[in-house]
This record gives C-alpha cells, structure tokens and sequence, in this order.
C-alpha cells in the first residue's frame, strides 16, 4: 500500500445524518424507509484546520423484515420511487425474477457517491466502502449500488448541478467564516460531461465497483456486495497497521 494513501485512510472520517419517521411521510409505509445523507472528510488537525470535505453520498436502508410483520407490499413502495433510476432498475429486476427483495431482512441502497477529483485515485472509494460494510452489513442484509455515470442520471446530475452547494473552512476559531460552493464546480464534475463515450465510463466505472466486491445484477446497473474482498482489505491493513 502506497504511504500517501495509507496517511489519506488514516485522517477520513464518516460524517452521515439520518432521517427518520415514525409516521409516513409521503407515501403509504415510507416510514420503514430510513434515509442517510453522508460526507467523507479528511481530518487536519496538526494543520489546525476544519476538516476537508472530500466526499459525498447518500444511502436508503429498508426494513424488509420488520415491514414483513405488517404486510408492506415493498412493491407498491418501489412504484413511487420509479422516477429514480436505482429503483426503477430494482424493480425491473424484481419483475424478471432475478433478485427477490423479500428475501433480505434489510435492503440498503447506496444511492450517489461522488469523491473529490484529488482523492479518486487513492482508494477513498474502497474506504467508503469499507464503512457501509461496518455499518449495515450482515448475513441477512443486502448492500445494492447504482453503478452508471453521472451525466447518465438526470435526477442525480440536476441535484449535484442545481442544488447541492458544499460548505468550504479554513478557519477553526470563526464558525461563521466559510464560503459555499456548488457542488458540481467543488467535485469538478462540469469535466464529465465532456466524456460523451457511454461504454467507456460505464466499464470504468463497472471496474471499480467489482474492485470493491460487487457484483453485477443480470444487465442492470445494479451491483450487489459480497463482503470477501472488504474482509480480505481489513485484514491486512490491520497487519500492517502491526508494523507501523
């Protein structure tokens, strides 16, 4: 493992904020969906500064089994969130017969993941990864990731372009004194769209999640996560971490 990117994994934190209802919100029996709205930072505290975002992401955890117990038709829930291309794939996926949702006891989406051009190429991917596994993971829960290109995704490319704005600090002693950026200028995200080649960026981008132990579901973009590869990852970086 390269020094640089072993001193990155070392200073990332996992910042995510929950949403949670106990009462539907919108829909009929959205309350067994929890909604999850992340940032990857890097710590810099022997440079007294505010952490550096360098991430962002967003998760959906649904509670299959307790919505089980109360009769949830989950199918009736994926309708409602068709306009959303994660969900629209899953239940072209549900209706060919290939993955059964009612299956899992809990289903976690990784919706959007966007890293900081900088840090692409440093295993920051594989680190995020590492913590959904920490957190959501188990034998009875399903890990599924959208996996298509930005400029692909109009929902995602209007939300990063149109609305999402990152908080930028350099000042730990004024709260107050910090700058908003938009989010698409921030992760430099305006260069994807230049790349027009569609089989290019999605075999790019298939690479990386079967790097970070998905697997493809039939011909969707729907990747599925099987832990061996995460598991192998912590191993050795706890062995090296021995020799440190």
């Amino acid at each position: 493992m390269d020094k640089k990117d072993w001193d990155i994994w070392d200073s990332l934190t996992f910042k995510t904020i929950s949403y949670n209802k106990n009462f539907d919100l919108i829909n009929y029996n959205d309350s067994f969906i929890n909604y999850y709205a992340g940032t990857i930072s890097k710590i810099r505290l022997s440079e007294n500064k505010p952490p550096f975002i360098l991430g962002d992401f967003g998760i959906t955890s649904w509670n299959i089994g307790l919505g089980k117990r109360f009769s949830v038709d989950f199918n009736g829930l994926l309708f409602h969130h068709k306009a959303e291309l994660i969900y629209s794939e899953l239940r072209r996926m549900i209706k060919e017969e290939i993955i059964d949702i009612e299956t899992c006891e809990r289903l976690v989406l990784i919706t959007n993941l966007v890293v900081h051009p900088d840090y692409r190429k440093h295993g920051v991917t594989e680190e995020f990864i590492e913590y959904v596994y920490r957190q959501f993971y188990n034998e009875k829960t399903a890990i599924v990731v959208l996996v298509k290109p930005l400029q692909d995704n109009e929902i995602d490319k209007d939300v990063y372009f149109n609305k999402k704005f990152v908080e930028i600090r350099e000042s730990l002693e004024n709260y107050d004194d910090y700058k908003n950026m938009r989010a698409a200028k921030y992760y430099s995200l305006d260069t994807l769209l230049t790349k027009t080649d569609t089989e290019i960026n999605e075999y790019k981008l298939f690479a990386v999640a079967a790097k970070c132990g998905f697997e493809r579901i039939g011909d969707s973009y729907l990747f599925m996560f099987r832990p061996r590869l995460t598991f192998k990852r912590i191993l050795e970086k706890r062995e090296i971490k021995k020799t440190i």
